[in-house]
């Protein structure tokens, strides 16, 4: 492997992953985080702490290393264009703003052959909303167009309610269709320059209030959906011509028919389970990919569940580590909502 020296942006708990990983792979590593308190601190070799519209600081940090990537979408446009006119970047910064914005990535990936979503419409006001809220039979899902993730600015809309949202401002909103779907899974795709590409097998989620609770693998599904799944994301990961990973998360409908909800160029909280239970896990396949190594099978080695440690539920870790394989997120303030942690059961 060319070890390179991996620059990435955001230091929450994916930032800290991929430290760690690329420590034990002998590559070294810079972060770049807005606030002093995060997660990859104590496992980088190299840290910058500053707002993203310091020039200086975030020069410092281009030079740091030779090859930049993500932990979060959440990055500022001018940020990710001035690091790619001058190193490499990976995702492109045109997969991150297709991501960024919920509208844009709803067009674009019914724009790709075989791939749907739940039905949408774009809102920018009062009256577009009331329209859109009779199409969709008085059930749907407003959200903000960006900055919405666990549950942010996610709002269920119905004729009881609608009158609440009269005088708020809904400029950049997207309303979509609530769908009777059976279960919500998720697809993680790492494809490299050379154009190899694997996908980890599909998982099942569970969400408690929007937020990801529970990762179960494998994901009861039938052979023909997990292949659907497998062959949607892949086609997802080519056709924006990914470098690294990305994660699908889709919705099995009834009928087994697949939607896509949402993708993220990003490793994802429903990969931690490939850390205990995969040969290679979604972080060793992350810089296998960005450092022009080929991509390795994930061969997973046993079913289990990952389960989040959100808000107080991380005053019980230490009670939690006498009985599983649990990770600290290593963040001093809980809050509620907050993911401050996982744990791992793995099953026979």
């Amino acid at each position: 492997m060319n070890r390179k020296k991996i620059g990435i942006l955001g230091g929450g708990q994916l930032g800290m992953f991929i430290c760690q990983i690329a420590k034990k792979m002998n590559i070294q590593t810079s972060v770049f985080s807005e606030i002093d308190d995060f997660s990859a601190k104590k496992f980088c070799d190299n840290f910058f702490i500053a707002s993203y519209n310091n020039q200086k600081t975030l020069n410092e940090f281009l030079n740091s290393s030779d090859i930049f990537t993500i932990e979060t979408e959440n990055i500022p446009k001018n940020v990710l264009w001035n690091i790619e006119k001058k190193k490499k970047l990976f995702p492109s910064s045109k997969i991150v703003e297709i991501a960024q914005n919920r509208l844009l990535e709803k067009k674009i990936l019914n724009s790709l052959e075989g791939i749907k979503t739940a039905k949408y419409k774009p809102i920018n006001n009062f009256n577009q909303l009331k329209l859109g809220l009779e199409d969709f039979n008085f059930n749907a899902i407003l959200k903000s167009c960006e900055m919405g993730y666990d549950g942010k600015n996610q709002f269920l809309i119905n004729k009881n309610n609608i009158q609440k949202y009269k005088n708020k401002s809904l400029k950049n909103h997207i309303l979509e269709e609530l769908l009777d779907f059976k279960k919500e899974i998720s697809v993680i795709v790492c494809r490299d320059s050379k154009k190899n590409v694997i996908t980890y097998p599909p998982v099942e989620n569970i969400h408690k209030n929007s937020i990801l609770h529970k990762t179960n693998y494998p994901a009861k599904i039938n052979l023909k959906t997990k292949n659907e799944a497998e062959k949607i994301s892949k086609k997802i990961a080519s056709d924006l011509d990914v470098i690294g990973n990305i994660a699908v998360e889709m919705f099995v409908m009834k009928d087994e028919k697949i939607l896509v909800n949402e993708i993220a160029p990003r490793p994802h909280n429903s990969g931690h389970w490939t850390i205990d239970c995969c040969k290679f896990n979604q972080f060793e396949n992350l810089i296998y990919a960005i450092t022009e190594n080929n991509v390795k099978k994930p061969i997973p080695k046993k079913r289990c569940s990952m389960i989040n440690l959100i808000g107080d539920e991380y005053k019980n870790i230490n009670i939690l580590k006498r009985k599983f394989r649990c990770y600290d997120y290593y963040k001093t303030k809980i809050k509620p909502n907050r993911k401050m942690g996982h744990y791992i059961i793995e099953q026979n």
